[in-house]
């Protein structure tokens, strides 16, 4: 990679961990939520689909916001507005102000991953790598925001949890300023290969409505989703979870310490899954790696359910692992199946299905666990990832309709 290129990686990666752990911060203090508020698991599942949706509806503009003001501007917004909504909800005053705070702070949040995955596939030549370690940073911050959260929870309360993670975001748009995020000086150097520059130029393509959803990407919208959804309704629960169901005894720390830190070793295998999918997104047959890696994962979330202390840990492990090892490959192939000039839309509409549709996980788990158990969430979850496999086959049965040539890369 090229200096430049180093720096987009670098900025994104950091950002991307901050993006994700802003929404971890509320499953690693939900504990004390549910003692300071009094109220239930279902309650807590619908709030934390507030701000989850929130993430996902936001995706929708950002992606056309995108194409029209360019990525700094849109940089800047996401994040500087992102620390102020930690602060305005480490002040809320009850449980109302409190929701709307974590919707504002999801909608601001909203934007950074359709600007994210466009800056990246157009500023750098090998981008399913790059994608791979900007999705690996990012489970940095899966794996250590319940860790911090809950920590800084369990001593000082839940509100300094929010206030603590306002600095990293003022912290990064400082640097976001020297950084050069022009789109247009990457568009030569994203080009796979003389074959596909050589083409006809894919803006010849009629931007309209339908152009977004044509069958491979609506497969690739559904895959994102459902990945989501899993991803959505398993990290809700899952410090809760581990603090009631592992017999972990650490210092003088309590379940909410306790629960934050397993669920942060757990998805710490975050860091691997999407770089490892990221290599697998620049190999051979790149559906089919997909369909297996997803296929990888649905014994494990479905074994959460029935185990319990270290053989609990290593079920969650496994499964987040694969789990992310999805992120970077679908990405790389809705890149692929898109334009240039449409893919700051295209990535709004797919993570909107992620964050947006894949959020109603907060909700329909935390039903689940209010009505039949804990247990049972990850029984319902795992469907979402049979479905998953299913559309991952009939992803690989469809070809790609904008290119009729393609480089050294299976589709």
């Amino acid at each position: 990679m090229t200096r430049d290129e180093k720096t987009i990686i670098g900025l994104m990666g950091c950002s991307h961990a901050l993006s994700h752990a802003y929404l971890l911060i509320f499953p690693a203090v939900l504990l004390l939520l549910k003692k300071d508020f009094d109220i239930g698991y279902l309650s807590l599942g619908v709030i934390s689909n507030i701000m989850s949706f929130s993430y996902g509806l936001g995706a929708l503009p950002s992606g056309m916001i995108y194409n029209r003001v360019g990525p700094k501007k849109l940089y800047m917004i996401c994040f500087l507005g992102s620390s102020v909504a930690c602060f305005l909800v480490s002040i809320s005053s009850n449980l109302v102000l409190f929701t709307i705070g974590l919707g504002f702070l999801g909608i601001l949040g909203s934007l950074y991953h359709p600007l994210a995955n466009s800056l990246i596939t157009a500023r750098v030549k090998e981008y399913g790598k790059g994608l791979g370690i900007h999705g690996s940073a990012g489970n940095i911050g899966l794996a250590t925001a319940p860790f911090i959260a809950g920590l800084i929870g369990s001593y000082w309360g839940w509100r300094f949890s929010y206030l603590y993670f306002m600095f990293p975001g003022i912290a990064l748009a400082i640097w976001a300023l020297f950084v050069d995020m022009s789109v247009e000086k990457g568009h030569k150097q994203a080009d796979r290969s003389p074959e596909i520059s050589q083409s006809p130029p894919v803006r010849r393509i009629p931007h309209s409505f339908w152009v977004y959803w044509s069958l491979p990407l609506i497969l690739l919208y559904m895959v994102n989703m459902l990945q989501s959804f899993a991803f959505h309704g398993a990290i809700t629960f899952l410090p809760t979870y581990l603090a009631k169901y592992t017999s972990f005894r650490i210092f003088s720390w309590d379940a909410v310490a306790i629960g934050g830190m397993l669920s942060g070793l757990a998805l710490f295998t975050g860091v691997f899954g999407p770089y490892a999918g990221g290599v697998l997104a620049d190999k051979p047959d790149l559906k089919r790696n997909m369909m297996i890696m997803g296929g990888l994962a649905f014994p494990f979330i479905l074994s959460m359910a029935f185990v319990k202390d270290e053989f609990l840990l290593v079920m969650a492990l496994c499964f987040f692992f694969f789990n992310f090892s999805l992120q970077p490959m679908a990405n790389s192939l809705l890149a692929r199946h898109t334009t240039l000039e449409m893919r700051g839309t295209a990535f709004g509409i797919y993570f909107f299905a992620a964050f947006g549709l894949g959020s109603m996980a907060a909700s329909f788990s935390g039903f689940i666990a209010q009505t039949f158990g804990l247990p049972w969430v990850f029984v319902g979850l795992s469907f979402s990832i049979f479905i998953l496999i299913l559309v991952n086959l009939v992803l690989m049965r469809t070809a790609n309709p904008l290119e009729k040539k393609v480089d050294h890369h299976s589709y």
